[in-house]
């Protein structure tokens, strides 16, 4: 077998701990619409940040925020704002961590709070409620590397990510049966591996230190 063939059958693991960031956006799909599934979604922002351990497995904190307007009768009102925001514990461990591609399974929990505002026919607010949520999200997220075309090792430092999971809460306290925030989710973004960027500038400075070395004797 080819070297570079099996270099690309075998995980890719970090030395030790390291550092790990990245903007998530997200798509989410709420049960409670009433427009077929997939119809329509909305837009959550947010970001993680944590470490990827030697053992493969990614753990941090992330937090995510949107505003969603239902802009149909509901519940005996007109129309049903909702402002949403809350933090996230992560673990997620990697099945595979190829050359070209990786995948794991993303499990987190978290705590937040949502802003109902409700309207009624004349599009007057009636009234206002805040609840808490502590949400719970199991999924399974791909991603694609890029390889260092002509030897230009920078390119594979990016890629693209796809995440999909469901989104189910353990607590809220929803002031109508109507709303929930479960349902399911999916985000396609570029990729940045950070991890690649550590191991490639170690490589660097390790040939830098034996440069110098050369020179001095």
């Amino acid at each position: 077998m080819a070297q570079g063939s099996a270099d690309s059958n075998k995980n890719e693991r970090p030395k030790k701990a390291r550092f790990i960031a990245e903007l998530d956006q997200r798509f989410f799909y709420f049960k409670d619409r009433r427009q077929p599934l997939f119809s329509n979604s909305t837009n959550v922002w947010g970001g993680r940040a944590g470490f990827l351990l030697p053992s493969n497995i990614k753990v941090g904190a992330g937090y995510y925020f949107s505003n969603h307007d239902v802009d149909e009768p509901w519940d005996g009102h007109q129309a049903i704002r909702r402002r949403f925001n809350y933090g996230t514990a992560y673990v997620e461990p990697y099945l595979y961590r190829r050359k070209y591609w990786e995948l794991s399974a993303p499990i987190e929990v978290g705590v937040g709070s949502v802003t109902y505002q409700f309207f009624g026919e004349d599009e007057a607010a009636l009234r206002t409620v805040r609840t808490t949520i502590v949400p719970l999200s199991v999924g399974v997220s791909v991603s694609l590397k890029s390889p260092a075309f002509f030897g230009f090792k920078p390119l594979r430092w990016f890629g693209v990510n796809l995440i999909t999971g469901y989104r189910y809460t353990l607590y809220d306290e929803a002031p109508t049966q109507l709303t929930t925030l479960n349902g399911l989710y999916y985000s396609i973004s570029p990729a940045i591996f950070l991890d690649r960027i550590y191991a490639d500038y170690e490589v660097w400075r390790k040939k830098h230190r034996q440069k110098k070395a050369k020179k001095a004797n």
